[in-house]
């Protein structure tokens, strides 16, 4: 009888696999939002690759805010944002970032999405420092003074996806099924 060497690692290989389609999904999901044009046009959000790069960061972090509070879901979530990650890296590539810098860049990405994590995850309860938050990462220095409004209005569509991301079926979100609330309601 001939055994394969790969007999005894398939199982895990294929979990791994499947883990990975299911952060994929998730991520579209996510990217797909944020590249809703509601936020570039009445937000206020700039329409650049750091803009949209925010938008993404921020529907990653509401898609890892709802894993967190679920059982068994860590190694999605990490699975989740070694996807954003290597989709950052391809980014920089695309935008002709060198080889050499690559590494550096994508660290630096890493660090300021972990804290831009961690401001959200803090305002959540606490508006003002939400608003701080947003103004310093989603509008950046680049994107002028945004209003009052725009910020508050982005800070409402934050809350209601944390409910609308809370009332969907853990299961579903596990398998790779997210769904964020429609911007027109």
């Amino acid at each position: 009888m001939v055994f394969s060497l790969s007999w005894p690692f398939s199982a895990t290989r294929r979990d791994r696999r499947a883990l990975r389609t299911r952060a994929e999904a998730l991520y579209d999901v996510a990217v797909n939002q944020a590249r809703q044009p509601l936020f570039y046009q009445d937000y206020g959000i700039t329409d650049s690759p750091e803009g949209r790069f925010e938008m993404v960061a921020l529907h990653v972090w509401l898609l890892l805010h709802r894993l967190k509070g679920l059982e068994s879901a860590s190694e999605l979530a990490q699975a989740l944002h070694d996807v954003m990650m290597e989709d950052m890296d391809q980014s920089l590539r695309e935008l002709g970032i060198s080889d050499v810098v690559i590494g550096k860049r994508i660290k630096l990405v890493a660090e300021n999405l972990y804290g831009r994590m961690q401001a959200y995850d803090a305002g959540l309860s606490d508006p003002e420092a939400f608003a701080a938050a947003l103004r310093r990462n989603a509008y950046g220095p680049r994107a002028g003074v945004p209003t009052e409004d725009a910020v508050a209005a982005m800070i409402g569509y934050c809350h209601a996806q944390v409910d609308a991301l809370a009332a969907q079926a853990p299961a579903d979100l596990m398998t790779g099924v997210g769904r964020f609330k429609p911007l027109d309601e």
